[in-house]
């Protein structure tokens, strides 16, 4: 039978907005019961930027795989369906154990787990590279999913134990900037790789970029990353991984398979077992709480307001990201014919505008306030979008790329005074004891609405090219404006659930 863990002292409870602790002193833990050594004074430049890089890293690595898959399918002769899996299956290696790893590293050390993650993540990648067939590639990158796993989540739980202040308002704008940049930065490295092959097929150099970079990484987390962690017992409520983890699959395989595989039976059964697995595993948690155990998520994180309505913004955020990034690379390259280097290109001065608007945000952030950042955001991004959406209608199907690469700087800047200010406002009230749990929660949910968001882009894109009477260039990019459309209205109401974030 499984020992239940138990914390060896109470830890701090929240409550609503605030933090109340036990007036009564506790004796400081044993040496075997403290993950790591305390967390130094300040991050660091070098150490923000190791950190930083695995979050580049993973989103780039997905980017670039995702133009890479028609070089993949004709070099590896894979089927359209195995195709997909090689995007696909990262995807779910990466979110299903996300919240572990973020556990993981608040009870063993958040470096340590960085560094393992790391290493994983790049000799998979080489296992990536050097793969012969199909079904290596697909295993190698499932396996890569699951090392960023166990690295991403200490990024953002790094930046919460380590830094306060303007600090950490810089490192957060710099987070948010890596986080919604790397996918258009993914995507022009990936096109400007599959145009030299150095490796005899062109799909191989862009999996090569990933094991430089990560050596790389892993050499300066070495030299350069604190060691944080969250003193206590060490066990790990392996019940509550298990339904957690059935929970996400359940949830995400329907979403990335469903659309290719013509939504059989089986899909629709997960999708309904999904909420019954969340709810258990969320049952679990509460009763271990109540019993004074080590639960996975913190209960008391979602009595924090900001923490419980910044997963529902950014789970309206990046559901639509996930739909226009899918739209946009399918509607350029399949519908108008454009290179995979023509669309990323158009695509660069929108991840250069957000880069840019991000540093900015971190500036601003503290004078400002998160709630007016936000809000101004989200309602820039509307606008922005429905004039590049109506664009796209009137110049379709010959939509000019310098046009519309001009419209996206102006959502660029509304989507980075999203993206930066809501992580913020998101970990303004986390105790660093949960921070690396809090971290797993908010990317889980970022990567599920992505998902999600795939799943409605290409439903919605299947019912624009179902009619054989309107021209494939057309629907394609009728598909692409509608979506952005949607987005606007996403945004709308992003824009006004930030009104209820508490002030600052």
């Amino acid at each position: 039978m499984t020992r239940e863990p138990r914390t060896q002292k109470p830890s701090p409870q929240v409550e609503g907005d605030h933090e109340t602790r036990s007036a009564t002193p506790t004796p400081p833990p044993p040496p075997s019961a403290t993950a790591e050594k305390a967390p130094p004074a300040t991050l660091g430049t070098a150490g923000l930027l190791t950190a930083l890089s695995a979050l580049l890293l993973s989103v780039v690595s997905f980017a670039a795989a995702g133009i890479a898959v028609p070089s993949i399918g004709a070099s590896l002769q894979a089927s359209a369906s195995e195709q997909s899996l090689v995007v696909s299956v990262y995807s779910l290696g990466f979110a299903a154990p996300m919240v572990v790893g973020g556990r993981l590293g608040d009870l063993y050390g958040r470096r340590r787990l960085f560094l393992f993650g790391m290493a994983g993540f790049t000799a998979f990648s080489l296992m990536a590279t050097l793969a012969p067939t199909i079904a290596v590639l697909i295993v190698a990158r499932a396996l890569t999913g699951v090392s960023a796993a166990a690295m991403v989540p200490q990024v953002l739980a790094t930046i919460t134990a380590s830094t306060h202040g303007r600090e950490r308002a810089r490192a957060v704008a710099l987070f948010g900037a890596t986080a919604g940049g790397a996918t258009a930065v993914g995507q022009v490295l990936g096109g400007v790789l599959l145009s030299v092959p150095l490796l005899g097929s062109p799909w191989r150099t862009v999996f090569a970029m990933s094991v430089l970079m990560g050596a790389v990484a892993f050499l300066a987390a070495l030299r350069w990353m604190p060691s944080t962690g969250a003193p206590g017992d060490r066990s790990l409520d392996l019940i509550g991984t298990a339904l957690l983890g059935a929970a996400l699959l359940a949830l995400m395989i329907p979403f990335s398979q469903g659309g290719a595989l013509g939504w059989p039976g089986w899909c629709w059964a997960l999708l309904a077992a999904s909420p019954v697995a969340f709810a258990a595993f969320w049952t679990r948690q509460l009763r271990l709480h109540r019993r004074g155990l080590v639960p996975l998520i913190p209960p008391p994180l979602l009595h924090l307001r900001s923490y419980r309505l910044g997963l529902l913004m950014a789970l309206l955020l990046q559901s639509a990201f996930g739909a226009f990034t899918f739209l946009y690379a399918l509607s350029t390259q399949t519908g108008l014919g454009w290179s995979p280097m023509g669309a990323a290109v158009v695509l660069l001065p929108f991840a250069l505008c957000f880069l840019v608007v991000s540093i900015w945000s971190g500036k601003l952030a503290p004078r400002f306030g998160f709630r007016r950042l936000l809000t101004i955001g989200g309602f820039a991004q509307a606008a922005m979008l429905v004039v590049t959406a109506t664009s796209v209608l009137v110049q379709s199907p010959g939509m000019s790329g310098w046009t519309l690469g001009a419209l996206l700087v102006g959502v660029g800047f509304g989507q980075a005074l999203m993206f930066g200010p809501l992580v913020g406002a998101m970990i303004a009230d986390v105790p660093p004891s949960s921070a690396g749990a809090a971290s797993g929660v908010v990317q889980t949910t970022q990567q599920a609405a992505m998902g999600l968001g795939v799943a409605v882009a290409g439903g919605l894109l299947g019912a624009a090219t179902a009619d054989s009477t309107v021209p494939v260039e057309q629907a394609y990019v009728t598909a692409l404006a509608v979506c952005m459309l949607v987005q606007a209205a996403f945004a709308i109401a992003f824009a006004l659930l930030a009104f209820a974030l508490p002030r600052r």
